[in-house]
């Protein structure tokens, strides 16, 4: 019996010993299998060529795509003969008839496939494929590619557009402009005027895919004139930089007097002006943003966004005078401001000089982290792979992420107050092959040496 037991207990160790060994086999697997996933998606951001179905205009050689003359003349034909027909059902009759047909392929048994007139879907695939304007796809995004284009820009665009038109019921309601509050009065440093736009993104969490709207400013170049200078600014950033701004210098009452010293009705303008700001109760707590808000249209007269400031010119009368053909007050000031991005896929940042900018992202996974640790220790979740499903997170995610739950104390603070280093973002994190337990050596590692 004591030998049973004996026997029994060092099994016992034995499978406990091999479970631990099987889970950090499985972690390598989990990491390595990310890694990989992250190496092809930077390659592709590089505009390599990834492998797969090689696309009809193109052959590979040693690894790259180079542009194949017979098949790329077929494919200019399939984009021309689009805009010349009404849909593509059409397109693929008129292809019929000119005997365009589809990429022939040999497999390696020797088998040959294609060479046949082309389906409804295959051209869809071909008129909507990025690669034939020099870019390639990851995802949502498109990356400019190391191959040469087929077709030009103004082409693929046109396809886009005609597409688009053929691609479901048209909508009744009207699409009113998009009028944002700088609209009319800012202009690019090279005093080109902007107008906003936007563009939309999808992303998924939780399951759930959402869609989110990214408002900015973006210099509005004529037909013929270069688009590669065009500047872009986010809208909401650089409005609160404004109004903050705005809320800064107004209240100035020396600031004011000055500007309006030597101007007809001198005390009339000043006594109106000061009462105008006394009654939008100019402060920083943000309360007012609104009343100064209605008050911008007869304000600001323009505003030049140059590299590192905004130069803004107010008309100082229009806070007390609504007739147009009153004489301005022009008083100028700048905003320093500084453009923050964490990322090549994250909206940029307008921010006061040296401010704090909170990175939510970053936030987000500390606290991800943290709460992870947290659920592991009291017994919540019993193990990281329940976690991974619950979160729907790709395999691995939470094993690399978890190590952040033990950051020292003053920096977690200073993540959640804005105060990281401007190079460290939740992809730098992420990143990271491992991270140490020793609090110095962690504020050295992420940059946080002064803390």
């Amino acid at each position: 019996m004591v030998a049973s037991n004996i026997g029994s207990q060092t099994f016992a160790k034995m499978l406990g010993k091999l479970t631990v060994f099987l889970s950090f086999a499985k972690f390598e697997r989990e990491v390595t299998a990310e890694r990989i996933r992250d190496k092809v998606a930077a390659s592709k951001r590089k505009g390599m060529w990834m492998g797969g179905a090689v696309p009809m205009g193109y052959e590979v050689v040693d690894k790259t795509l180079v542009v194949n003359s017979d098949e790329a003349a077929a494919i200019r034909i399939i984009f021309e003969e689009c805009l010349a027909e009404g849909s593509v059902r059409q397109l693929s009759a008129r292809l019929d008839k000119v005997g365009v047909v589809s990429k022939q392929r040999t497999n390696r048994h020797g088998r040959i496939s294609g060479g046949k007139a082309f389906s409804r879907g295959a051209l869809y695939n071909i008129l909507r494929n990025p690669i034939y304007i020099g870019k390639t796809r990851h995802k949502e995004e498109l990356h400019e590619g190391l191959h040469e284009a087929i077709i030009d820009d103004a082409t693929w665009q046109l396809v886009q557009d005609k597409l688009a038109d053929h691609g479901g019921k048209k909508t009744g309601a009207v699409r009113r402009p998009a009028k944002r509050l700088l609209d009319g009065v800012l202009f690019d440093s090279r005093g080109r005027a902007m107008r906003a736009t936007y563009a939309s993104k999808s992303a998924r969490r939780e399951r759930i895919i959402r869609t989110k709207c990214y408002w900015y400013y973006t210099t509005a170049a004529s037909g013929s004139e270069d688009r590669s200078g065009i500047e872009r600014l986010p809208v909401e950033e650089v409005d609160r930089v404004v109004l903050n701004g705005l809320k800064e210098q107004l209240p100035d009452k020396h600031w004011l007097t000055d500007q309006i010293k030597g101007h007809a009705n001198e005390t009339t303008l000043t006594t109106g002006i000061l009462r105008a700001t006394d009654k939008l109760r100019v402060d920083r707590d943000g309360s007012d943003d609104n009343a100064l808000a209605q008050t911008l249209p007869g304000v600001i007269d323009r505003i030049d966004a140059q590299k590192d400031q905004l130069c803004v010119l107010v008309n100082l009368a229009g806070m007390v005078v609504t007739d147009a053909d009153h004489t301005p007050v022009l008083a100028a000031f700048e905003i320093p401001f500084q453009k923050r991005q964490n990322g090549r896929a994250k909206p940029i940042v307008i921010a006061a000089k040296d401010a704090p900018q909170q990175d939510p992202d970053l936030i987000a996974l500390v606290a991800d982290a943290k709460r992870w640790a947290s659920e592991l220790l009291d017994g919540k979740a019993a193990s990281v792979q329940q976690i991974t499903e619950r979160e729907g997170l790709r395999s691995g995610s939470v094993s690399r992420i978890l190590p952040l739950a033990w950051l020292a104390p003053d920096i977690s603070t200073a993540i959640i107050e804005g105060r990281q280093p401007p190079h460290l973002s939740a992809k730098t994190l992420r990143n990271l092959s491992e991270l140490t337990m020793d609090w110095v050596q962690q504020r050295q590692i992420l940059g946080f040496a002064q803390l």
